[in-house]
């Protein structure tokens, strides 16, 4: 993907301070029309003709949830000094594609009696910026779901097959799979290639790739395909190796797991090559940069296509653009580091799942779960670099110090979670409705919302001292999540395995309760428990600071992206909202008064005004700031 112009750092002073916590509050799981506050008494519920009422009275910095089983309503009780509570609609439903249509209604005592009609939200328009992301989701997308058919009845490679004897002519693949032979600088390597400049993958093989390898580590090596070779300095392939030896490659694989060398050749083979640049159109407004192809560690003889070992494919130097849009050599080198902490972690998950324990394709994790370890693999490389430390609370100027970590670490995945926060309940969490990836604006709102999650998770989680980048151990909790666990589970369950674990909620809808008001409540003005925060990021202030420096464009045309519905505490307030909630997703509100306020009473409930089942999942959670 083309990169953005550098974004000026922020003068000091400018970040928001961090509000100050009250201590874990924590979200306790509830019985049925039960509600407990933090102390266990704050929200009360009563039986009036029949039909449960929540009467909240909460304190600032006191927040609980509520499940809905047959509450009707709740209501807010008057005050004399001002108020603001926080309220998200959480979906607890764990099945990709399922949603629920929900009503909110709020109305004070002295509201006219005529119908208010329903605020039902329009989806936001896709600028061309958008658009432009769109066609690089699209692209990805198309790579994965033809590599998935091509797997079809493949068998994975097995990691305890004996070694075969090194061949006389040395390369990978079925002819070479176990040589123990380790490549140096100017041997000659066979590579087969089953992609196509569509992006269709043919297990049948398209071509091979005669490449020269550049460079030698002690993990990794570089090999750069003849067909577009001499752009790119001896020097340039050293520094790029050093960058992979020194910082991604002991960085994920402590918090993703060690590569298996099923090919016995003690390297993962990092390669420059034309193929990737064809698969962009030459008149794209984006590029692909690279990828990590499945089918590479499948069984030769089930998918010829395969090259029976570990693999990553990137975007080869190209000035003159002989294969596609021109691609700089420093580009090339740039954005090769950044694009290999994301695949490496695809290949690792791949590798742990369906080759080591003796798996199938169909055990490689959930699309939602696994962008959102891909992109928190690109995170901690980052923060590697900029010598940050996971729980440090760092706002944009910190997160901005080295401009180039910024543009390839931190800026796409501020993007992704402002598209997931600017249409929060709309968002395809866990996928489209088969679990696959959704494509354009929408996958990087579902990529947005995996990365955030498991950012706050492992905030919460990861506790003690001693962790690889100094704060505590939280890469046991991520390669936990990357291997899937003995049954090699994915998704949902997959999170909910590792939360049990940790001490977390072990189940989903629990955990989402526990996690809901995290995107409107961190660094928030007023109380807020240390439960609602991501102690890693100052997201209001990161994200302001790119509304500034990018003059409102999409997704940062707003100061804080989410998108919530302000409601008044006044007497006369008479709202009514129809929304649909989305598997997994949040529809945000505030109620707020400046001064002294009267009750208010809301209410949720079906479209046509009935009882929210509690086979919805749907939990009220509420938090007062002031």
């Amino acid at each position: 993907m083309t990169s953005i112009p550098w974004l000026p750092r922020m003068p000091a002073g400018t970040g928001v301070a961090r509000p100050a916590a009250l201590g874990l509050a924590a979200l306790l799981s509830l019985a049925c029309a039960d509600a407990t506050g933090p102390d266990g008494s704050p929200c009360d519920v009563v039986t009036r003709r029949g039909a449960a009422e929540l009467s909240l009275s909460l304190a600032p910095g006191e927040m609980c949830q509520v499940p809905l089983d047959d509450l009707v309503s709740m209501e807010v009780e008057s005050g004399t000094t001002s108020a603001q509570y926080l309220i998200a609609v959480q979906s607890g439903l764990r099945s990709p594609g399922a949603r629920t249509r929900l009503r909110l209604s709020a109305r004070g005592r002295e509201a006219t009696a005529a119908q208010v009609p329903a605020l039902s939200s329009a989806p936001r328009l896709i600028s061309a910026e958008g658009r432009r992301l769109e066609a690089a989701s699209s692209a990805e997308l198309t790579l994965r779901a033809s590599a998935r058919r091509a797997l079809l009845g493949a068998r994975p490679l097995n990691a305890t097959r004996p070694r075969a004897p090194l061949p006389a002519e040395w390369a990978p693949g079925a002819e070479s799979r176990g040589a123990t032979r380790p490549p140096v600088p100017g041997d000659t390597v066979v590579f087969r290639n089953g992609v196509s400049p569509d992006l269709g993958v043919d297990c049948a093989g398209i071509h091979d790739v005669t490449a020269v390898v550049r460079a030698v580590g002690p993990n990794l090596a570089v090999a750069e395909d003849v067909d577009g070779s001499g752009w790119v300095s001896d020097a340039e392939y050293a520094t790029v190796i050093r960058a992979l030896e020194n910082i991604v490659f002991p960085v994920v694989t402590a918090y993703f797991g060690e590569p298996a060398d099923v090919d016995g050749n003690g390297v993962i083979w990092v390669l420059f090559t034309p193929v990737v640049n064809r698969t962009t159109p030459r008149n794209s407004t984006t590029r692909i940069s690279g990828f990590f192809n499945p089918v590479d560690l499948a069984d030769p003889e089930s998918c010829a296509a395969s090259n029976g070992g570990e693999l990553l494919w990137l975007l080869a130097a190209d000035p003159d653009g002989r294969y596609s849009k021109p691609v700089p050599a420093s580009f090339a080198t740039t954005r090769a580091i950044g694009v290999a902490a994301h695949e490496l972690e695809h290949l690792i998950s791949a590798e742990r799942r369906a080759v080591l324990e003796g798996g199938s394709f169909a055990d490689l994790e959930a699309v939602w779960l696994s962008e959102g370890l891909a992109h928190s693999a690109e995170t901690v490389v980052g923060m590697t670099i900029g010598r940050l430390r996971p729980g440090s609370n760092y706002g944009f100027e910190e997160l901005a110090a080295l401009p180039e970590t910024f543009r390839t670490y931190f800026f796409p995945n501020l993007r992704r979670a402002a598209y997931y926060l600017t249409d929060p309940h709309r968002t395809p969490a866990l996928g489209d409705e088969e679990g696959r990836d959704p494509s354009g604006v929408p996958s990087l709102a579902m990529r947005g919302f995996g990365w955030l999650l498991l950012r706050w998770f492992a905030d919460q989680y990861a506790v003690g001292a001693g962790g690889l980048l100094g704060g505590p151990p939280e890469e046991t909790i991520f390669r936990d999540l990357a291997g899937g666990g003995p049954g090699r589970t994915r998704g949902v369950e997959n999170l909910e395995r590792v939360a049990a674990s940790v001490g977390a909620p072990g189940d989903w809808e629990a955990l989402l309760a526990t996690w809901a008001l995290a995107p409107i409540a961190d660094d928030r003005q007023g109380e807020t428990p240390l439960s609602t925060q991501v102690t890693s990021l100052q997201l209001r202030d990161a994200f302001a600071a790119l509304h500034r420096e990018l003059e409102g464009e999409e997704p940062f045309d707003r100061e804080f992206p989410l998108f919530t519905t302000d409601i008044a505490l006044t007497a006369d307030t008479d709202v009514r909202v129809d929304f649909e909630l989305n598997a997994a997703t949040g529809r945000y509100f505030v109620l707020e008064s400046d001064g002294p306020h009267p009750p208010l009473r809301v209410r949720l409930t079906t479209l046509a005004g009935g009882r929210v089942p509690g086979s919805a999942g749907v939990r009220f959670v509420v938090l007062r700031t002031r």
